[in-house]
């Protein structure tokens, strides 16, 4: 079943509608799944009928962008672990990081250091990736020695853990080159990234209700309101809102508009100086406006989970609808950030020992 957000005709729609139906029916009376072709199956065990329910009332015009959820305020704002004075936040901090969704910026990096980082990173623009064996823009930092370390630094990881836990896991990097008058990003929000596939989640905490995802959004070029830094809508991290298809708005190869409240007071532009990041959380919905300058706007970003949380279980490869790609995952894993992961729940790779094996391979060819 092809589900790529978009308006449909109506003779597709008239197939379509009775097959959810049936999905939904199929669901409720808990009929055996391992007889369903796989996408069918992915459906009946991924989906909530909130999912289903919102497809069919609205003739396949609105869905939700990812797993509903809602935000569970928690009973206290103290950090979940000590760290050096340098990097520790206060109770307001995190109370404030509770309700808005989002807190920085922070230093964590010289200019001199981004400017070097700056320069790799251009060399990688539009290159195939190690890891995937095609040209994208994630999890670079399995080839990119400087980048795992940068990702790894106690300015960030310190302070990402008083807010998740002591023991941290990266499950996903991005390189983000906003070009000189570039289009905007339109606002959006994620979950369980179950918005890339729409069948299967990536990732699976126990409890959807709880943070069990942080992003991290280093700056290595200035982010300005001139070249797109990025903006949030302060507290809309309690809960998944829906989309509509369709529309002038579009998130790279996808088109929707996402049905939320543009109340402007909420609405916060966050200018990050190079070398400076972000926290937020996924659902915390956010964008960037174009960049109107003729210069181009760098940036990477971390994406950061306790250990308890298992990421791809059981596959072999990884879809992202409105990016057109398949991730093939034999040289993906989870990698440790901070302290130790104790579960094992996903397959788990060392960045360091990658390095080494490519720097032997390029010597070899040498």
């Amino acid at each position: 079943m092809n589900l790529h957000p978009k308006v449909r005709p109506w003779w597709q729609r008239a197939l379509i509608l009775p097959a959810l139906s049936l999905l939904m029916a199929y669901k409720a009376l808990q009929l055996p799944r391992f007889i369903l072709p796989r996408a069918f199956r992915s459906i009946v065990t991924r989906w909530d009928y909130s999912m289903f329910w919102m497809l069919i009332k609205s003739g396949l015009t609105r869905a939700y962008i990812d797993q509903p959820c809602q935000f569970k305020m928690p009973n206290t704002f103290e950090p979940k672990v000590e760290v050096a004075a340098d990097y520790k936040l206060t109770t307001d901090q995190i109370q404030q990081f509770n309700e808005d969704g989002f807190i920085g910026p922070f230093d964590a990096f010289s200019r001199e250091e981004m400017a070097n980082f700056r320069l790799e990173m251009l060399a990688k623009e539009n290159t195939k990736s190690k890891t995937y064996g095609f040209c994208t823009p994630r999890d670079r930092h399995f080839e990119m020695p400087n980048l795992w370390e940068h990702m790894t630094r106690s300015a960030i990881t310190e302070r990402v853990a008083q807010l998740l836990g002591p023991d941290l896991l990266c499950w996903r990097s991005q390189l983000f080159y906003k070009g000189p008058h570039s289009p905007a990003i339109q606002y959006h929000q994620a979950s369980t990234f179950m918005v890339e596939d729409y069948l299967d989640p990536a990732i699976f905490p126990e409890n959807l209700s709880d943070i069990f995802q942080l992003t991290v959004w280093v700056a290595v070029d200035d982010a300005t309101p001139e070249n797109g830094c990025l903006q949030f809508v302060r507290g809309t991290h309690d809960r998944i809102r829906t989309i509509k298809f369709g529309g002038e708005e579009g998130f790279y190869n996808a088109q929707f508009s996402l049905e939320f409240d543009r109340d402007p007071s909420r609405i916060v532009t966050v200018p990050v100086k190079s070398g400076q990041f972000l926290i937020f959380a996924e659902r915390c919905i956010h964008g960037s406006p174009p960049n109107t300058t003729d210069r181009h706007r760098l940036a990477f970003n971390i994406r950061v989970i306790p250990t308890d949380v298992p990421v791809y279980t059981n596959k072999e490869k990884y879809r992202s609808v409105y990016n057109g790609g398949k991730y093939h995952l034999k040289n993906w894993g989870v990698s440790v950030l901070r302290g130790e992961d104790r579960h094992s729940l996903s397959r788990t790779v060392d960045p360091k020992e990658i390095h080494q094996q490519l720097a032997t391979e390029k010597r070899r060819a040498a």
